[in-house]
């Protein structure tokens, strides 16, 4: 191994390069996943929602111009009454609406939301505090503001105890939401603006209808049936019917779940698979390598045999070389693949990930195939005739 030193360093090179991109791809999939699921995690898998729709009902309905006006209190107590019980939920309305902060001003969606609305939306919350029962029940003219929306209005300055005017009402900072990034629905909630809702419907919107309501399921797998009820409930409440169209809509993150983590799952399969070819190819140059090593060293296998080595011996040396050299390279695949699939996710914005599972896997894997490719040189190796051997120039 020392002798043919370039010949080693080759093996082991290719032994590295399978471990390291069967590893970093496998990595890299894992890593997609772990940012799907967490925009799921922030989505809300477990929340249905049900908003106003625009429908062609007859004239008697209750609207404003084309804003849907008929989901309202009484619809809220009766699923929650009817239906769902005491579940964490929250009512919204929301509007554009012009935002100034000092000398800067801009328009931003604002949404008036209930206190565990954050809780539902698992939102991390990087400064300040919330808004509670309290500021809800007095209607408190608190805000809180997105993170893109705070570094607009008060560049590097702390927004904290500020005054933002919001329709020229003023209302005091009191946090900054975590930057959560475009979610599944593709809304940008990270330059939003939220306030209670008391205080978004009397003093700035001067509504008693909302924009939709958020109800949290504790069983997940029964999101289909809890949807179904609540449309019926709708239904027999709104009067709708043939000649009356749906003036809302029920909808859960569901089919957009499923979807999403089924391209995931299919991404991880394909990319293992590119993985397990990776360590198949560098499996197939050690083979190469091997077998013209065998060719090349002939007369020291002649030599061998000559001085008393058995066919055995001449086999467990070649193999004996070739998994040492596997093992090296393996464990230079190891660190490579390491740092390669952080040096990739850090480049593509996606959370670090190591998984250790598909590592062993792969790991075994290149050792086994790096074994068999190897002990085919090895098995020519051993059934040379020394006297052929010996003539061999």
């Amino acid at each position: 191994m020392l002798r043919y030193r370039l010949r080693s360093a080759l093996i082991i090179g290719c032994a590295a390069l399978g471990v390291a991109g069967a590893i970093t791809v496998v990595n890299y999939a894992s890593g997609g996943r772990a940012e799907i699921l967490n925009k799921i995690k922030k989505l809300g898998s477990n929340i249905i929602v049900v908003s106003a729709k625009q429908s062609r009902a007859v004239a008697d309905r209750a609207r404003t111009g084309a804003v849907v006006t008929t989901l309202v209190a009484a619809d809220y107590r009766a699923i929650r009454e009817s239906i769902l019980g005491p579940v964490p939920a929250s009512a919204t309305a929301s509007a554009p609406l012009r935002l100034k902060a000092g000398f800067l001003s801009t328009v931003a969606p604002v949404i008036g939301v209930e206190p565990p609305y954050f809780e539902m939306k698992a939102w991390e919350l990087e400064q300040g505090r919330w808004f509670g029962p309290d500021d809800q029940r007095r209607s408190a003219r608190v805000a809180l503001l997105g993170s893109k929306t705070a570094r607009e209005l008060y560049a590097d300055g702390d927004p904290l105890g500020q005054r933002l005017f919001i329709n020229r009402v003023p209302f005091e900072v009191i946090g900054v939401l975590g930057e959560r990034g475009p979610g599944l629905d593709a809304s940008d909630e990270d330059a939003q603006v939220y306030v209670p809702l008391t205080a978004a419907m009397r003093r700035l919107l001067n509504v008693e209808h909302y924009t939709s309501i958020l109800f949290a399921v504790q069983d997940v797998g029964q999101i289909g049936q809890v949807e179904t009820a609540i449309t019926q409930l709708m239904q027999k409440r709104h009067r709708s019917s043939a000649a009356r169209p749906d003036d809302f809509q029920v909808q859960s993150q569901r089919e957009l779940i499923t979807t999403q983590i089924a391209a995931a799952d299919r991404l991880q399969f394909l990319v293992s698979w590119i993985g397990f070819s990776a360590i198949v190819v560098s499996g197939l140059g050690i083979l190469a390598i091997a077998w013209i090593s065998v060719r090349d060293r002939t007369r020291e296998i002649g030599t061998r045999r000559a001085v008393g080595a058995t066919s055995n011996d001449v086999f467990f040396q070649f193999a004996f070389e070739a998994c040492v050299l596997a093992i090296v390279g393996i464990g230079v695949g190891v660190a490579v693949g390491w740092f390669a699939s952080r040096f990739i996710a850090s480049r593509a914005e996606l959370a670090f990930m190591f998984d250790t599972r598909n590592a062993l896997i792969a790991l075994v894997v290149a050792f086994v195939l790096n074994l068999l490719f190897a002990g085919w040189p090895a098995m020519r190796a051993a059934q040379l005739d020394p006297i052929e051997a010996l003539r061999h120039e």
